[in-house]
């Protein structure tokens, strides 16, 4: 059961928390509970456990993506520094390429110049939003055709588009959680389904254990119950 139970607070100590969150970042929590202090911390704390339920449950899927990607991108290119290779750096856009550049100059930190970066390190770096960009339908007869639809092999690969917006809506959830920002209002449920089916889609093996390990569904009827009790 989800301990979300706030200990008893008198309004001086309420209003020190308040001041310490700070008001404008707990404005959706007071608006939700009609300038109620105590209500709204709560809802706060319900937040942010569901909040890290899905990150929890985020990082398997955003490490199978990187890695499955980073597999058939090695044999398309026919190098594990795929990366480097201008066939495919010409296909990213201005971003893409900038956030490339970052990921190799931050995955560098702490090695001589004389010591090759390992191609990991580079691979870990490169944010969620690099991944679901390959996906974009833009580079689809460049990437998606020849190469990413097989990280999905032996069974029917996704349509891109579908992928597409199913990474979308996940990169949205995981930047709001991981800049601890609300998401008691958006619909969790069906954030869980499309989280579940791209872990299925990518490796049934780790959806299965992904599935079998998650506080998601306990956190979501948490907060649920109580949304339902106050009326928010």
């Amino acid at each position: 059961m989800s301990r979300t139970k706030l200990p008893l607070l008198d309004t001086t100590r309420c209003q020190r928390i308040v001041e310490t969150l700070t008001r404008p970042r707990l404005e959706k929590y007071l608006r939700a509970t009609k300038g109620n202090e105590q209500q709204a911390l709560r809802l706060y704390v319900l937040n942010a456990k569901v909040s890290a339920a899905f990150l929890t449950d985020i990082h398997y899927i955003e490490v199978a993506l990187r890695n499955k990607f980073d597999a058939e991108l090695t044999v398309g290119f026919g190098s594990s520094k795929w990366f480097t290779v201008s066939d495919f750096v010409r296909l990213l856009d201005p971003r893409g390429q900038d956030i490339l550049k970052k990921a190799q100059r931050d995955a560098a930190k702490g090695y001589p110049k004389s010591q090759p970066v390992p191609t990991g390190k580079v691979i870990a770096e490169l944010m969620f939003g690099f991944w679901l960009n390959l996906t974009d339908r833009r580079v689809e007869h460049d990437l998606w055709v020849p190469f990413l639809h097989k990280a999905f092999l032996p069974r029917t690969p996704p349509r891109r588009s579908v992928f597409n917006n199913s990474l979308e809506k996940l990169r949205q959830l995981r930047n709001r959680v991981a800049h601890h920002e609300p998401i008691f209002h958006m619909d969790l449920v069906d954030a869980n389904k499309t989280m579940r089916d791209v872990a299925d889609l990518l490796c049934p093996t780790t959806a299965l254990v992904m599935t079998r390990t998650s506080t998601v569904k306990r956190e979501v009827m948490a907060l649920s119950k109580y949304r339902s009790r106050q009326g928010i």
